[in-house]
């Protein structure tokens, strides 16, 4: 039995085409997979103060009969014939490859969670992905890449904050707030029309304990309370949301 999934391909340092090409061609080599089509190429700026320059960035479409973490094996192995990452986290890289869908699955592993959780608001995963299918159904927000795509187009993006006392919801908008980004407080809205594009939960207040992550609504929440500068946590996804 086959499974359709997605891959993310991005890397900023030496020719990130040729490694693009190296990794498709190993990819399409391993016995279980078949490399159906792949995005363009897009050109994307770095997200993170270590990331480097600019980044190079597409989406693939395959089937394979791999479980899903022999995918990743695979995966990880084609990233190690590029040469070994140095620094932090989110340093430069000659080729990252992320797996975004794995078909309809969820996954929540120590190793592995699918969707890629952070997939859904990076303009540098849904812009490769929009071009080759803009159709594919996100199975947690519930929404098309397309749409989840369009929702971050708006402007002012807006960005609310639950979980979080008003002097530090005050304190974060001075910080995060710019030309193109509106940040406000968290208050239930009863349509999908009204949801904001980015709702963050930064952990249990005082002021609001009957309010938790669980409860708030699924398309927009992100969970910031484990981040350990929350600051620069929002700051990234801002800056991935926008483009």
């Amino acid at each position: 039995m086959t499974v359709r999934c997605y891959i993310a391909l991005g890397g900023n340092v030496g020719d990130v085409d040729a490694n693009f090409r190296a990794a498709l061609t190993g990819l399409a080599a391993t016995p279980g997979v078949d490399v159906l089509e792949v995005s363009p190429v897009f050109r994307t700026q770095p997200v993170g103060q270590w990331a480097g320059g600019e980044f190079l960035n597409a989406a693939a479409r395959i089937d394979t009969g791999l479980e899903p973490l022999a995918l990743l094996d695979v995966l990880l192995q084609l990233e190690r014939a590029t040469g070994p990452r140095k620094g932090p986290r989110w340093a430069p890289r000659a080729l990252d490859l992320d797996l975004i869908f794995y078909g309809d699955r969820t996954i929540d592993d120590p190793r592995l969670q699918i969707p890629h959780p952070a997939s859904w608001y990076r303009r540098f995963v849904l812009d490769p992905l929009a071009a080759i299918a803009s159709e594919l159904r996100h199975p947690i927000k519930g929404q098309t890449v397309a749409e989840l795509r369009a929702r971050l187009l708006r402007r002012p993006l807006r960005l609310l904050l639950a979980g979080c006392s008003p002097s530090e919801r005050q304190r974060l908008a001075r910080i995060l707030s710019g030309p193109r980004i509106e940040i406000a407080e968290w208050h239930a809205t009863p349509t999908s029309e009204e949801l904001p594009e980015l709702l963050a939960w930064l952990g249990p207040a005082d002021v609001e304990p009957q309010l938790r992550f669980d409860l708030l609504p699924p398309l927009p929440r992100l969970d910031a309370s484990a981040a350990a500068d929350q600051v620069a946590f929002l700051r990234d996804v801002l800056h991935s949301a926008l483009g």
